[in-house]
């Protein structure tokens, strides 16, 4: 079962195959890219929008073709930013058959990635839980849980010292759970005691403005431990992240 940054990786290591021309001795060839899923992407339905034109352009191809009919669920997945590693490698398998990218190159694969193709939070989430056997894969599943659904004070860690690797940290406003957009992440590692440059290393998909690439593995600092109690129905820790103080945070263990 991968880590948290070892499933991150998969998603910076998507192999890519296609058959090349070369155009002046007219032989066909075969090439192996390596592409990386570097942007952070949220679905957004409105006609007219950039996450719908790049839903479009991704998806779009001849109306019949049996290997898009065979894989097009696990495409769209990837088009809304909700796919798995192997939903992604399916996604650019497609934009080389489909010739949305006419001349096949390193660059070429990667500028489409960076143009059209992202990860969102909950999505990023919920594949590392069915890739741990936490979560039982279907496109409803991965492209319909909600960052906030994360939340349960019954699934939530109320000791610091409890806390460990694969727990998700879910964004709160006061002493509710964040919604409309809320937030998810997961723990790699976390030390109790406080340390340069933070003690808690986390996974996430983000579009904080100080996160580069938007799908990573950076260290947060705790900077305060709000107990459970009375109003407060779980431990929110609140955390440095990305050079920006003050985020909320309550830890679960699904």
């Amino acid at each position: 079962m991968p880590t948290p940054t070892e499933f991150m990786r998969r998603y910076r290591n998507l192999s890519i195959n296609a058959v090349i021309e070369d155009p002046t001795s007219k032989i066909c060839r075969s090439a192996s890219f390596v592409v990386q899923i570097t942007k952070y992407f949220m679905m957004d339905w409105t006609d007219g929008t950039e996450e719908r034109r790049d839903y479009d352009t991704v998806t779009r191809g001849p109306k019949k073709d049996a290997w898009f009919d065979l894989n097009r669920e696990r495409i769209r997945s990837a088009a809304m930013g909700k796919g798995a590693p192997q939903d992604y490698q399916l996604a650019l398998a497609w934009a080389v058959r489909s010739k949305k990218i006419t001349t096949v190159t390193q660059a070429s694969l990667q500028a489409y990635s960076d143009e059209h193709l992202g990860i969102d939070c909950s999505g990023f989430v919920t594949n590392y839980l069915v890739a741990n056997g936490k979560k039982t894969y279907s496109s409803d599943t991965v492209r319909n849980t909600s960052a906030a659904s994360y939340y349960s004070a019954a699934n939530a860690i109320n000791d610091p010292g409890r806390i460990q690797r694969g727990d998700l940290l879910v964004w709160m406003d006061g002493n509710s759970v964040k919604s409309n957009p809320g937030h998810v992440a997961v723990v790699e590692s976390y030390v109790p005691q406080s340390l340069g440059g933070g003690n808690m290393r986390v996974v996430e998909a983000t579009g904080a403005s100080g996160a580069n690439p938007k799908l990573l593995d950076s260290m947060y600092a705790v900077e305060r431990i709000i107990p459970k109690g009375g109003a407060v129905p779980s431990m929110i820790l609140v955390v440095k992240r990305h050079g920006v103080s003050g985020s909320r945070v309550a830890v679960m263990r699904v």
